[in-house]
């Protein structure tokens, strides 16, 4: 029935009788076209994050060893397991944009087409500390989202496909549903600036990780993210050498939309099935990629939406233009990570900052201009001044925290910033590295050059010498920033 309905929907965007006489069937002709190159556009846009997660899962060929750390910057795992670092994430990598650099990451995918997989959470954090297990579909969608701030109980899960029937096994706390076979399955473990901060990040992440399910056992299951760290594993044609010379190597876009048709053909096959909200899109999708190979012109064309929508998108998630407006100049994306039918923001999303967590867990605040709306520059100087108690309210109960970080045009972090400073946030105030002023508040600094002020150089943020993007992190966020009662300060240039 399934391509019954896909050969129909290719046939009908074909007029029956184009050839008629005097012209007659011209008009139907471009009726047709024009319909085939929307259609085309808003199925590039469905796609796209579906596109640039089923390229990720080619690390299970690159970790099929075991768990690792890809060119030693990236977790990275076989099939249906997960990778870790032990570390944040190096601030020279020029492949993953706007990591945070506040958690140790663990990642993994997951084919549940082969096997349903466990996952484990961990039964020994002490109170106050933030981890999460994000789960995504394969079009980034967050399906369910585990940690602190839901306080998650400690044990394992089953994370099982669309075709799974069966009951929750003995020993397992609840069975989670995929709506698609591939999954993404994410790690955060929080990370204070102390050493003992970041053995208590590691010993949390030491327990959280995946495995498939013929490879389960009875009790708890020991993961090693130092271990897994020490394991890098490069491609073929790449070495440690190349990658530490030159960081850009690994500069490349993670959908390439010269191929885009054919690797969205393959995501689909991976994921016959989708989410409710993806199933109408799924369909249409499948008899473009049917018509597209009728014929020659037909393939230009559907060829040629490909290359202007992906130009377009890019443009089009810029910091300075995505989300909406939450109060002096910052943005946000309301829905993130539980984005329904909102194809365009969620192929924003997957451009600027995919894999971004369920709105409820996270919220990210985002902007690439100043209070007077002008692209953020390095080579002038910026102050964002927190007022008395007006630090962004997030429950540290429950883990809570915030940070603002410094991201370059491309949103990448600066390889090499003074003080190694990339971000300054509650990991910086718990260690006591930024200063309050004496009436409470609290004054960032961001430029290129430091500060000449001593006191100012303390709360100094470094940026690129260039156009810049910052994004705030609200992890945990009260109903106060939630709900949008909370505002950020702006971001105010300094007069000359």
């Amino acid at each position: 029935m399934a391509t019954q309905s896909t050969e129909y929907l290719s046939q009908s965007l074909i007029p029956a009788h184009p050839g008629l006489s005097n012209g007659a069937g011209i008009a139907a002709g471009l009726a047709a076209e024009s319909y085939i190159e929307s259609l085309a556009r808003i199925v590039y846009y469905w796609g796209y994050p579906a596109v640039n997660t089923f390229g990720r899962t080619s690390s299970w060929a690159i970790m099929r060893d075991g768990p690792g750390a890809t060119m030693g910057l990236f977790p990275g795992a076989p099939k249906n397991t997960m990778g870790y670092l032990d570390d944040l994430m190096a601030s020279a990598q020029r492949k993953v944009v706007t990591p945070n650099r506040d958690t140790i990451y663990g990642a993994g995918f997951a084919d549940l087409a082969e096997d349903a997989v466990v996952i484990q959470t961990p039964d020994n954090v002490p109170a106050g500390h933030y981890w999460t297990i994000q789960i995504v579909d394969l079009f980034t969608t967050v399906i369910h989202q585990l940690g602190s701030a839901s306080h998650t109980p400690g044990g394992k899960y089953l994370l099982v496909g669309p075709n799974w029937e069966g009951r929750k096994p003995e020993g397992f706390v609840e069975v989670l549903h995929s709506p698609t076979h591939i999954s993404g399955v994410f790690g955060r473990s929080f990370a204070g600036h102390g050493a003992q901060d970041m053995a208590l990040a590691r010993s949390i992440l030491n327990q959280i990780g995946v495995v498939p399910l013929r490879n389960d056992h009875r009790g708890p299951l020991v993961f090693d993210c130092e271990a897994s760290a020490r394991n890098a594993v490069f491609p073929p044609g790449l070495t440690r050498e190349m990658v530490t010379a030159d960081p850009d190597l690994l500069r490349v876009r993670p959908v390439n939309a010269a191929t885009f048709w054919d690797d969205l053909e393959k995501a689909l096959d991976a994921s016959p099935k989708v989410s409710a909200d993806d199933t109408p899109m799924a369909a249409q999708a499948r008899a473009l990629l049917a018509l597209r190979k009728t014929s020659n012109e037909l393939k230009s064309l559907i060829d040629h939406v490909a290359l202007a929508a992906d130009a377009e998108l890019q443009e089009g998630a810029r910091y300075y233009q995505t989300g909406v407006d939450t109060g002096n100049g910052w943005q946000r994306q309301r829905n993130a990570g539980a984005w329904g039918a909102d194809w365009y923001g969620r192929a924003q999303a997957a451009v600027i900052y995919i894999y971004v967590n369920d709105f409820h867990e996270a919220i990210y605040f985002i902007r690439g201009t100043d209070a007077k709306g002008q692209l953020l520059e390095g080579r002038y100087h910026y102050t964002v001044t927190f007022p008395k108690d007006g630090l962004p309210a997030v429950d540290r109960s429950r883990g809570g925290f915030w940070s603002l970080t410094m991201y370059d045009e491309d949103y990448y972090m600066l390889a090499h910033p003074d003080g190694g400073r990339t971000n300054i946030g509650t990991a910086a105030l718990d260690a006591k590295e930024v200063d309050f002023a004496p009436d409470g508040s609290l004054t960032l600094h961001l430029s290129f050059a430091p500060p000449e002020d001593a006191a100012a150089r303390k709360n100094w943020l470094p940026a690129p010498d260039g156009k810049f993007a910052l994004l705030i992190r609200a992890y945990v966020p009260t109903d106060e920033i939630a709900g949008g009662a909370y505002v950020l300060p702006d971001v105010v240039r300094a007069s000359v």
